[in-house]
């Protein structure tokens, strides 16, 4: 029987793989794999963790980006097919690709002079906003809203046209994106209002523009988020809980871009702070990554689980490079894929090199990739997983595994929660709120020769 992690949830704040839609699309049928050698019994649908069915494992959390389409024409894959009653999928807007002036159909915007000229082509592209909106209902449960991020403004995104808008701009034209969603969506998916900042004083400026428009909950991005540090969030999060923010109807709150199992724990004591203080129950928060389709489908990498001790150092994701050479074609059973997940246990070496010999484009295919993804994807739940898991266990079970610092800044978080006046007890903390990260455990994922 397959093994669903999604309930042993409920209590954390919960992973989201961004699931990526060439791995989407491809374990939605088993078109790849016939003819090739595959493990036995399974089918390449089995690799769509999605999927309450699958023969390996069911996880029903991800983020899926709106950024890599053009369209909101449908396109079949593992989450339009998806059972939605066993499912949870946030929505991103592709703010990133719009900050980043990448986004597929804007390219017209590079070619304004001004700041103001930007600004209007914006306005006028009525049809951009409107595929995003349409795909975002179309494909999620929660939808990011879709914000003009603050750091396009930083010297390494000169070549974004939104490089050239004032912060003033680019907070107004988030807030008219804002507008136009509270008048064109259609009820088809809760929105979480983006939040963006580089600095105190921007960040509390789009605050104050934006905390009237109440959707469904909240999307910490920029340094408003886990980039500006465990103190930044805090602050920023007592002072939404200050504007009643997230009484009950303001369900869920994601920080972007963020895959540690320092953050997944620190971001479960804040998600059980706001439960018990702000009387909601209901309030989830979430946070996302794509490192481990990155690992697994770009650079083939495998990813390890941390070693969990005592010392905060170890809470670290690690990887190195898979076992991709073309001299395990074609071995069989002779050679097994040596790290343990669902569909690892299955492998043999042979399943993922299907090329050999000196003339053959490298020993991997499309396939070998979605296979060491899906075990990536794996490490990276169950590993978040086991580490709240083994924080919030009983105190006196808790301190024989866990880093005495992690645990005690988990019950600051939650006592500051608390507290009215609440800005110097932080402040104060501030040399605390630092310590708790290591250079290791502040990356995603650690390749292992910097560990030595």
């Amino acid at each position: 029987m397959a093994v669903d992690l999604t309930p042993r949830w409920d209590k954390f704040a919960v992973y989201l793989p961004a699931m990526q839609y060439h791995y989407a699309s491809a374990v939605d049928n088993n078109k790849l794999i016939k003819g090739r050698d595959f493990p036995k019994d399974l089918k390449l649908t089995d690799l769509d963790f999605l999927n309450p069915t699958s023969k390996l494992w069911h996880y029903g959390y991800a983020l899926y980006s709106a950024g890599q389409f053009t369209d909101a024409r449908p396109k079949a894959c593992a989450v339009t097919n998806r059972d939605r009653k066993h499912t949870t999928i946030l929505g991103d807007s592709g703010g990133y690709q719009i900050g980043k002036g990448t986004l597929r159909g804007t390219e017209h915007l590079k070619l304004a002079k001004t700041s103001a000229e930007v600004c209007e082509l914006w306005r006028q592209s009525g049809d951009i906003r409107k595929w995003i909106v349409l795909w975002l209902e179309a494909n999620s449960d929660y939808a990011m809203t879709i914000d003009m991020p603050l750091w396009a403004k930083m010297p390494s995104n000169n070549k974004t046209p939104f490089h050239k808008c004032s912060i003033d701009e680019l907070i107004q034209l988030s807030v008219e994106n804002l507008d136009y969603i509270k008048h064109n969506a259609r009820g088809k998916t809760k929105w979480l209002n983006v939040l963006q900042g580089m600095r105190p004083e921007d960040s509390k400026q789009w605050w104050n523009a934006v905390k009237g428009y109440r959707m469904g909950g909240w999307a910490l991005a920029g340094n408003v988020g886990w980039r500006g540090g465990l103190e930044n969030v805090l602050y920023y999060v007592l002072t939404m809980r200050d504007d009643n923010a997230f009484e009950k109807g303001q369900d869920w709150m994601h920080v972007l871009g963020v895959s540690q199992p320092t953050w997944a724990v620190l971001l479960t004591a804040i998600q059980r702070g706001i439960r018990q203080q702000c009387n909601n129950e209901k309030f989830r928060i979430s946070y996302d990554s794509a490192s481990p389709f990155q690992a697994g489908g770009r650079y083939q990498q495998v990813v390890r689980y941390p070693k969990f001790t005592k010392d905060i150092a170890s809470w670290a994701m690690t990887m190195h490079e898979a076992p991709v050479n073309p001299i395990y074609a074609g071995t069989g059973t002779d050679y097994h894929f040596p790290y343990s997940s669902p569909v690892g246990d299955l492998l043999n070496l042979s399943h993922l090199n299907i090329r050999g010999g000196e003339l053959q484009n490298g020993a991997y295919d499309t396939v070998s990739n979605h296979l060491l993804t899906n075990h990536n994807v794996w490490v990276y739940v169950r590993s978040f997983l086991e580490a709240n898991e083994l924080t919030f266990m009983q105190a006196s079970e808790a301190d024989k595994a866990v880093p005495q610092k992690l645990i005690d800044m988990c019950a600051f978080i939650e006592d500051i929660l608390g507290e009215e006046r609440w800005q110097a007890k932080l402040k104060k903390a501030k040399p605390l709120l630092e310590d708790i990260f290591s250079k290791k455990t502040a990356k995603d994922v650690v390749q292992e020769e910097e560990m030595r």
